[in-house]
């Protein structure tokens, strides 16, 4: 049991949220049209009502967390990995942002990740998002209703939940790939490190990463490079990395 529990791990998937508030009627100033109307709100705006959002979120689902696995039967193979896909919101440097957390009982692949990221955004659109687009949230001064989707300038993004402390967000920050045993293709390695990435939620590291080993130019300056995205032996905040450079790259590597 506790061996099962251990091998499950979290992915949280971010979305765009934006929002519309409706101010009450009793607020209106007959004097001033101005006031009147709906006025849009992004993430930046909706953090001042995480909580209101939240406690409309579990009335809506009568009185539990959503978990959108329930609805999915696109793959089989994925929803056997899945375990759950908690729906709720999150607020991060101050803006609030769409989260749903997945517990996975097996590692998801690109691909797979993918597909159930466009089964959430369908859910966002026209499923479970839909509905609750259409719940008003009494908040000070009126009304909120909170969309999970947007037409336009909606992104996601995927990353594995951490526990807090600086050593793991340090992770977070650069995933970990051993050199050793790959077989020495440029092409395999960057692959696998972008893989790693995206996995980490790093879509634009791992573009950018790719971008620059394409230039470099020569197989030991490209791998300098990928050990700057991803931890490797190679890369330079590790303790032994001056004397793994030397053994693997016969100090050719810079």
């Amino acid at each position: 049991m506790s061996e099962e529990t251990n091998t499950k791990m979290k992915l949280e998937i971010l979305s765009t949220l934006s929002g519309v508030f409706r101010q009450d009627e009793r607020e209106y100033d007959d004097e001033n049209e101005m006031d009147w109307g709906d006025v849009p709100m992004e993430g930046a705006d909706l953090a001042a009502y995480e909580e209101a959002i939240k406690r409309k979120m579990l009335e809506y689902d009568g009185g539990v967390p959503c978990d959108l696995c329930q609805y999915y039967s696109r793959n089989e193979q994925i929803r056997e990995k899945i375990e759950s896909a908690i729906v709720s919101v999150k607020c991060e440097e101050g803006v609030l942002y769409g989260c749903t957390t997945l517990t996975v009982k097996e590692p998801l692949s690109e691909a797979e990740l993918e597909e159930f990221s466009d089964y959430l955004t369908g859910q966002y659109s026209d499923g479970w998002g839909e509905g609750f687009e259409q719940q008003d949230i009494p908040v000070d001064g009126g009304d909120l209703n909170v969309s999970f989707w947007r037409y336009s300038d909606f992104q996601i993004q995927i990353r594995p939940v951490t526990q807090g402390g600086q050593e793991q967000k340090k992770k977070l920050s650069r995933p970990e790939m051993q050199l050793l045993g790959h077989d020495g293709n440029i092409f395999s390695i960057m692959g696998d490190a972008r893989q790693l990435l995206v996995r980490n939620g790093q879509r634009n590291e791992a573009d950018e990463m790719i971008e620059r080993v394409k230039e470099s130019g020569s197989y030991y300056r490209a791998l300098g490079i990928i050990s700057e995205y991803v931890e490797t032996e190679l890369s330079s905040p590790r303790q032994e990395g001056k004397e793994k450079t030397k053994k693997t790259a016969r100090g050719e590597c810079r």
